[in-house]
């Protein structure tokens, strides 16, 4: 089984997993300047570097030392300062593989910014986003998985041999935040889509129920907008009916087609299926997407109108909001290329 590595000072030892080095973060007996090699990668960081233990590190010498890229600059000074008094080709070797904090990290097979590596014992992927969801696919500490989705506390992943599932983000330790911090800020968008798409200008309203056969839809208006540097698709939203006192009625989850484009916004709307398709259903695309599948057709104007049409079953609400439940970036050519190969 694979371990992460640990230097303090001349000392190196290995540890189990990121679960004991929270230990010995709170312990005091893990340092911000000591060194920690990930499980399969060839170059070292600061423990302070490493997100799931910045927080927890304790220092009482310097308290000033961080995972910025300004503490990794102190703890390297130090470190470079103390090299005279260390001898050997060995020790040499060592500090000229000292992080200066804008590496990527390389691993052992070759790790990718969309690849996350599993931290826990027992860990088995879940048929659903929820805490009580039946299980599938077992997975091994340190095991690699692939980045597929999130959905709010849990990423959406997929195993090297195919199978698909969700795990909790704390069970899990993300490659991009093994970086250096230009890294992590550049592909954080990758891990947490959520934060960077939000649902602006949004209302809604009820289309009269004798035009739509008995059904009571509620059209909701909104832009979707995308602060990232990557495209976002596999977009789910949810919509939250309440009545006059605020109570839940009912929440109902709405896929859409289509892409969020970076750095821009768009609107979604509704395909309405073919007069003659007896069996079609609607179609709730982005308006990027319209555009694409409607650029050899054009009568599809005809059936496609702004907003996304949702029947309740509830008409007497008062109150509805939409909001993002579900999203994926579309990795970029740098995110998915290998950093290291055996």
């Amino acid at each position: 089984m694979s371990r992460w590595l640990v230097t303090q000072g001349s000392n190196q030892f290995n540890v189990d997993g990121l679960a004991d080095l929270k230990k010995m973060a709170r312990s005091g007996e893990l340092k911000s300047g000591d060194m920690i090699q990930p499980p399969g990668a060839s170059d070292w960081m600061y423990a302070a570097e490493v997100p799931q233990l910045a927080a927890l590190l304790v220092d009482e010498d310097d308290d000033d030392l961080g995972a910025s890229s300004g503490g990794s600059g102190k703890v390297l000074g130090i470190v470079l300062g103390a090299v005279a008094l260390v001898a050997g080709g060995a020790a040499l070797y060592f500090l000229q593989e000292l992080p200066l904090g804008n590496e990527v990290l390389i691993g052992e097979g070759g790790l990718k910014y969309t690849e996350m590596v599993v931290t826990d014992e027992g860990v088995s992927l879940l048929q659903e986003p929820e805490e009580r969801a039946r299980t599938g696919q077992a997975v091994q500490k340190d095991d690699t998985l692939e980045l597929l989705a999130k959905r709010g506390d849990f990423y959406k992943a997929r195993t090297d041999s195919g199978a698909e599932g969700w795990i909790r983000e704390d069970q899990v330790i993300a490659v991009y935040q093994l970086g250096g911090e230009s890294v992590r800020e550049e592909f954080d968008p990758l891990y947490n889509p959520d934060r960077y798409v939000n649902v602006a200008n949004a209302q809604w309203m009820q289309l009269p129920e004798q035009e739509n056969e008995g059904e009571v839809i509620t059209v909701f208006q909104f832009l979707l907008r995308n602060q990232s540097d990557f495209d976002m698709t596999d977009l789910v939203l949810v919509a939250t009916i309440k009545d006059g006192k605020n109570a839940e009625l009912d929440r109902i989850e709405i896929p859409v087609e289509g892409v969020i484009p970076l750095q821009s916004g768009t609107m979604v709307g509704t395909l309405q299926p073919e007069e003659d398709d007896e069996d079609g259903e609607r179609r709730l695309l982005t308006h990027t997407e319209f555009e694409k599948i409607s650029a050899d057709d054009p009568d599809m104007m005809l059936r496609y109108s702004e907003g996304v049409e949702v029947a309740m079953d509830d008409k007497d609400f008062t109150n509805a909001t939409i909001d993002i439940l579900q999203l994926r970036a579309v990795p970029n050519d740098q995110a998915t290329e290998i950093l290291s190969s055996r």
